[in-house]
């Protein structure tokens, strides 16, 4: 849903799904948060029997492109979304269904150049950033 209101292509959206890291249609810094959200979701920040912690490559990756700051803010999102998924799965609130999904209608276009906008002047203290 997500995806659709930030108005991404489907092509875009099948390959995230199917195989962002080799994807031409994003850039670096993009498949390094994927990748952070990946083990952030995965909890392949965890060594597990036979495997070990996936967090160093991963951090080191998108500290290349992003600021610490960033990287919190990154963690927090994708840990909120992490939640409302636990959430609505386990209360079985279906999503997609159109007579629910019709209410969030009114919310579902995000303009990306005013949240960028929103957020430098909250957050990122820089237009660079």
């Amino acid at each position: 849903m997500l995806g659709r209101a930030l108005n991404f292509s489907k092509e875009l959206m099948e390959e995230i799904d199917n195989n962002y890291t080799d994807s031409s249609l994003l850039n670096e810094d993009e498949k390094a948060a994927l990748r952070w959200a990946e083990v952030v979701t995965l909890k392949l920040y965890q060594a597990g029997p036979g495997r070990k912690s996936e967090r160093p490559e991963a951090i080191k990756k998108l500290k290349q492109y992003f600021s610490d700051p960033q990287i919190v803010e990154l963690t927090i999102t994708i840990g909120h979304f992490n939640f409302w998924n636990r959430f609505t799965d386990s209360l079985e609130i279906d999503l997609e269904d159109p007579k629910l999904n019709s209410k969030f209608k009114k919310s579902a276009n995000i303009d990306v150049k005013s949240y960028k906008s929103f957020m430098q002047d909250c957050w990122w203290n820089s237009a660079n950033d």
